[in-house]
């Protein structure tokens, strides 16, 4: 983000809104504690630009190319999407080292095309077996889409997925478009690959005696915790695939 009174311009809005909770973590990923704890007043999705609440932030307290996060999530979310196509390790496995923990990548696709889908789909299937079932894009790429099979005068194909929702279809594998996906991007996914593993399901620490609730000292408040230990798991990482630099419409 960029510095500017209370006002911040922003690389992208699209995973923030309007009442949510952020901690601001500078370019060393320290946490910024004047700045964080903030809720998000207004943002200007045209020009990328939020304005938090609370008192006048100044121009010391924050760094040029900080990045805002969700309150108190640093560190402590799920393994998602991100991890299995970015991070340079997955589960404890250098990618460089294992090509199963390594996922189909294509950059600087540019124009979508049928070709380019299912060039991608079919080498995930070739070098291990994986059966992509659910695409993932941005509203702009879902559009590009959209475009290339009005260009190529080609009928749109649709299917209904579960909830009876229509999707539309890529040689009868849904797609769906996702306010979260990054801009120009397109997943293909197995879904029968992605499993969330638990130690138990969500309950609550018992403290001495067995007593849920729990007294804090000097205050006349009792507290609670709920807890569930799990991690989503992805059983093949090289049978997804993502591609990205699409020419959004």
């Amino acid at each position: 983000l960029t510095y500017g009174g209370n006002n911040y311009k922003m690389d992208t809005v699209k995973n923030l809104a309007v009442g949510m909770i952020v901690d601001c973590y500078d370019l060393d990923n320290i946490k910024q504690e004047s700045v964080s704890g903030r809720r998000i007043v207004s943002i200007d999705t045209a020009n990328s630009i939020i304005v938090l609440g609370g008192k006048e932030i100044g121009e010391a307290e924050i760094m040029m190319g900080s990045t805002l996060v969700l309150q108190g999530s640093r560190g402590n979310e799920l393994c998602g999407l991100d991890d299995i196509f970015n991070a340079d390790t997955l589960y404890g496995v250098k990618k460089s080292e294992c090509s199963y923990v390594k996922p189909y990548v294509k950059e600087e696709v540019c124009d979508i095309t049928e070709s380019v889908i299912q060039t991608a789909i079919d080498e995930i299937e070739e070098t291990c077996g994986g059966k992509v079932n659910f695409i993932i894009c941005s509203w702009g790429v879902k559009r590009a889409l959209a475009e290339y099979y009005r260009q190529t005068q080609t009928n749109m194909q649709t299917t209904v997925i579960e909830g009876g929702y229509t999707a539309l279809s890529f040689n009868g594998i849904p797609v769906i478009a996702d306010r979260f996906c990054p801009k120009g991007t397109l997943y293909l996914l197995n879904t029968d690959d992605f499993k969330l593993h638990q130690l138990c399901y969500w309950q609550w620490l018992e403290g001495d005696g067995g007593k849920i609730l729990q007294k804090n000292p000097n205050k006349p408040v009792y507290s609670a915790t709920l807890v569930k230990y799990a991690e989503l798991m992805c059983e093949r990482p090289c049978g997804q695939g993502k591609l990205t630099g699409i020419n959004e419409v």
